[in-house]
């Protein structure tokens, strides 16, 4: 069950990452409208991000495969969530901006709980098993 609910949320980052990271590439503009951020210079820096988010959207989805890239998602998050929250509060961006460095901040809690009820459920299922004679 454990191992279920870990693969639902990284699915679910994964999937939160490679949809943002195409729209902010294809769509600059708009999807920096979405989040109530006017942005009207070059689209290099907006297309950047996206082409990083994609990145990091592949990189969380392999750790469906390899869950110790789990802690790379949680770290990832955790980065995001500090310099989005920093951001906001030093006046430089919009509230849209803090509203999703929380919402990176809950991603990276929900996998890191997956991830230690998952290694405590692998203990426990080991701790049963008959010692080998």
């Amino acid at each position: 069950m454990a191992r279920r609910v870990r693969a639902v949320l990284v699915a679910a980052v994964t999937l939160h990452s490679l949809l943002l990271g195409t729209a902010l590439l294809a769509a600059p503009g708009w999807a920096l409208g979405l989040s109530g951020w006017s942005y009207d210079g070059s689209p290099f820096f907006p297309q950047q991000a996206g082409l990083f988010l994609l990145l990091l959207g592949i990189a969380y989805g392999l750790g469906l495969f390899r869950p110790g890239l789990g802690w790379f998602l949680v770290v990832s998050k955790a980065s995001a969530a500090v310099f989005l929250a920093a951001e906001y509060l030093a006046g430089v961006a919009p509230a849209a901006v803090l509203e999703a460095g929380l919402l990176d901040g809950l991603m990276g809690l929900l996998v890191a709980a997956a991830l230690v009820w998952e290694r405590r459920a692998g203990r426990a299922i080991r701790s049963e098993r008959p010692p080998a004679a």
